[in-house]
């Protein structure tokens, strides 16, 4: 190959991943956008945040399967989409085994984590929710 043709390569994949780039973040944007919306319409939450993050964190330990900002884990809490009253329903009585009851704590320790976690900012959309990165999940479990 010629220094020219090899130096336009380069150049053209440089554009491609640039196009990529800039696809995956206005794909992300526009989810966080979607995401906001929908947390917005939820009415604000009537606990005590800041007693809410020493609870998930110390009490209940809930980061071990959530991550410390509930964006990681499985499932992500963050954006939250639930309203308080359907959180401490289901924080209650789970709908999967991987989730354990909270049936004894106060209902004012799972409101003030529930405000909690309403509280924490979106880092990032869910990748299954940016078409590309879903591919690209798709296909991996495909493969396996």
């Amino acid at each position: 190959m010629s220094k020219g043709k090899g130096q336009r390569a380069k150049v053209e994949s440089k554009v491609l991943g640039l196009g990529v780039s800039v696809g995956v973040g206005v794909s992300a944007i526009a989810c966080s956008a979607v995401l906001l919306a929908q947390t917005a319409s939820l009415p604000p939450p009537s606990g005590d945040a800041k007693r809410g993050q020493e609870l998930f964190e110390k009490t209940y330990k809930c980061y071990a399967c959530h991550g410390y900002d509930g964006q990681t884990g499985n499932p992500r809490l963050v954006p939250m989409n639930r309203t308080q009253e359907a959180f401490l329903a289901y924080v209650r009585k789970p709908s999967t085994t991987q989730m354990p009851k909270f049936v004894d704590p106060p209902e004012k320790d799972l409101v003030d984590v529930y405000a909690y976690i309403r509280s924490i900012p979106v880092a990032a959309p869910p990748a299954d929710s940016i078409p590309l990165l879903k591919g690209i999940i798709d296909r991996r479990q495909k493969a396996s």
